[in-house]
């Protein structure tokens, strides 16, 4: 676990964009990051920051999740900033970045399943329930067919494993896990994954639309931590992400005390 020297925001000279739009959550700078993490998207594709892994290079194609992800979690902001249309904007940018993966990088039946999930995800972002629970179906289809003898390893790699980051990170604290959205059984962790979306993605994104607020992800994290004092809510239970400090129950930088 690290975390930097004193608590709140430090230098933001040298952070990449996730880290930005991760620090504009705990201002509630939404529109700010959303703007960050498109950035995030944009730069993760040609292989300028994150995972460095360029979106067509055949040998690392399913880091694509990354940027999908990152482009998902835009659009979240921009809805929970109230901007809409900009939401509608990432979330077709996401169709087509999953398509075109689908059609044109990926070769295996269970990453090309994962691309009408992702298709699913994003048309749940743009509130269009219908083309989702189809962009569902097929991906269950897919994975079905596919029928790996692992299932729920795959759930652990990149394609698969953005979706599932960005999703928890839909309900913080403490609310979700691996095991709700992929069940209890490892045989049936795909089909499980896109009926839980499926049933629970939309009211997910509304309650964050709802709340106002979209949380960071999770970090590291420590509990009962005496050198932190939120300034907001008063907790001491502490997140380091991002390169800084911030409160794991209301997402304040927190200082140290």
């Amino acid at each position: 676990m690290t975390s930097n020297s004193g608590g709140g925001h430090g230098d933001e000279g040298e952070l990449n964009h996730r880290d930005r739009a991760i620090r504009a959550l705990s201002t509630h700078a939404y529109a700010d990051a959303g703007d960050e993490y498109t950035l995030a998207a944009y730069g993760g594709l040609a292989g300028l920051e994150g995972r460095r892994r360029e979106a067509f290079d055949p040998d690392d194609a399913g880091w694509v999740g990354y940027p999908l992800a990152a482009l998902f979690l835009a659009g979240v902001c921009y809805r929970v900033a109230g901007a809409d249309n900009r939401a509608r904007n990432r979330a077709g940018q996401g169709i087509l970045l999953s398509s075109d993966q689908r059609e044109h990088v990926l070769d295996h039946a269970v990453e090309r399943a994962a691309c009408h999930e992702w298709t699913g995800d994003f048309r749940s972002l743009a509130g269009d329930a219908d083309r989702a629970a189809a962009a569902y179906d097929r991906a269950a289809d897919g994975y079905a067919a596919a029928d790996p003898d692992a299932p729920a390893e795959w759930t652990t790699r990149p394609l698969l494993q953005a979706g599932t980051d960005a999703v928890l990170q839909l309900s913080r604290p403490d609310d979700l896990d691996w095991g709700d959205l992929h069940g209890s059984s490892g045989s049936d962790a795909l089909g499980h994954r896109v009926r839980f979306k499926r049933s629970r993605l939309r009211s997910l994104l509304q309650v964050r639309v709802d709340d106002g607020r979209l949380f960071a992800p999770r970090g590291s994290t420590e509990y009962g931590v005496d050198a932190f004092r939120c300034p907001d809510c008063g907790a001491n239970d502490v997140n380091y992400v991002a390169e800084t400090v911030l409160c794991l129950r209301c997402n304040a930088a927190v200082d140290r005390v």
